[in-house]
């Protein structure tokens, strides 16, 4: 039996062995053995130029959504870095709407009825507010002249190491793998098996992602360290008993110290910087705990409160029936809720065509 045993291991290595040399000759892997693992500073991202398919949460229906070579959702052949005046929406979940019809997601109406600016959607699902302050860091070089960050509650809960200090220092963490993952990622056996996962994923799942294979580097280090490597950081809550208790609380002060570190750094970068609350009471309670002190001298605005309550036009829901996130109604009553708020700054002088896009989505969600 150990005999047995140690022979189908040798044979084992031996054609993972014989494997890894074909696939080398074949060079299909050659730019992505020669790369390291590097995580990403924000834990992860969307695949550059990738489509993302997802099934829309009430209808039988596929919503496809692309990712440019930045990595930016985008609804056109130009690419994100080639886009010149920029309104740049950062945030969550909320913010990205993989889970809506391009046609009416929120950055897509605004870019169709804006013509002095390119409305560009930064979001990614999941992220916390230093991520999104790291995705940031990561296209300041884009040119956008407006940021909004849309703080969502949950948002002021940390997921990386980084460090964002009262006195406006911040240490980015650059998380980093050892050398068995390294290993790995020099071997073209794995990516072949990355290939293979895609591949069936695609022919299983109605939500998945279709990746070029230069993404796999950076997929690979991001899911090891993720998987293997990432705190099980301290979750913040909202709830205070009284204005002691949220001066004393370290969620708060980080919270606070980012968003001055944001802010300055939009500034400092020649853009303007706004933040959008979420128009949940106990939510708006606690960011104003936060602005109490004169010297936060943030501009912000807090949003419709019918994308909380959920009712719109006809009593229509702003919400998935089957999910919690704003649908192709909250999508409408949002953007028209940010142009209202462009033209307030001063930004544009535009109305969208509420009406028109609202029956739009009716024959939309007739049709599917």
């Amino acid at each position: 039996m150990y005999k047995k045993t140690l022979l189908l291991f040798f044979s084992f290595i031996i054609s993972l062995i014989l494997i890894e040399f074909l696939l080398k000759n074949l060079g299909r892997y050659d730019n992505l053995t020669k790369n390291n693992l590097k995580p990403s500073p924000a834990i992860y991202e969307r695949a550059h130029s990738s489509t993302l398919k997802h099934k829309h949460p009430d209808l039988n229906y596929i919503i496809e959504s692309y990712f440019d070579k930045s990595g930016v959702k985008n609804f056109d052949a130009e690419d994100t870095s080639n886009k010149e005046n920029i309104i740049g929406i950062f945030g969550d979940s909320f913010t990205e709407n993989i889970a809506v019809n391009k046609e009416f997601e929120f950055s897509y109406l605004l870019d169709q009825n804006i013509k002095k600016y390119r409305i560009v959607n930064y979001g990614i699902g999941g992220y916390s507010a230093d991520q999104v302050f790291i995705r940031y860091l990561k296209y300041q070089d884009h040119d956008i002249k407006h940021v909004f960050f849309l703080l969502m509650p949950g948002d002021q809960g940390f997921s990386t190491k980084s460090e964002f200090r009262e006195n406006g220092e911040y240490i980015i963490d650059n998380p980093k793998i050892n050398f068995f993952y390294n290993f790995l990622g020099k071997l073209n056996f794995t990516y072949l098996s990355i290939d293979i996962y895609y591949y069936f994923k695609s022919k299983i799942y109605d939500n998945h992602t279709l990746v070029n294979k230069e993404n796999y580097n950076s997929i690979l280090a991001n899911k090891i360290y993720k998987k293997f490597y990432h705190p099980d950081l301290k979750k913040c809550k909202e709830n205070f008993k009284s204005q002691k208790d949220f001066l004393n609380d370290t969620c708060a002060k980080n919270l606070i110290n980012l968003l001055h570190i944001f802010r300055n750094k939009v500034v400092e970068n020649g853009s303007k910087f706004y933040i959008l609350i979420y128009p949940n009471t106990k939510h708006i309670s606690y960011f104003n705990r936060i602005i109490v002190d004169e010297k936060n001298d943030f501009k912000f605005y807090i949003l419709n409160k019918n994308l909380e309550t959920g009712s719109f036009f006809n009593n229509k829901q702003t919400n998935f029936k089957n999910d919690a996130h704003w649908n192709e109604y909250g999508n409408l009553i949002f953007a028209n809720n940010l142009i209202d708020i462009f033209n307030k700054i001063g930004i544009v002088e535009n109305q969208l065509p509420i009406q028109n896009i609202f029956n739009k989505i009716n024959k939309f969600y007739e049709i599917n």
